[in-house]
């Protein structure tokens, strides 16, 4: 094992796993509010063309 390897490992507890679960956590947020945004444009610009097509067919 290198030295750099196991200064590493005294660094981080349990072999760095808190931090990559953290990591992991941050990543499944980011992904969600990204998601959710998508959906929520979506939906506003399905709305918008929707209106859109009320009106045009009105006139």
């Amino acid at each position: 094992m290198s030295v750099l390897k196991t200064l590493f490992l005294l660094a981080l507890p349990a072999g760095g796993q808190q931090v990559a679960r953290r990591n992991a956590w941050a990543g499944m947020s980011a992904d969600s509010a990204r998601s959710r945004a998508r959906r929520e444009a979506d939906a506003a610009l399905a709305s918008s063309a929707a209106r859109h097509r009320r009106t045009a067919a009105a006139q």
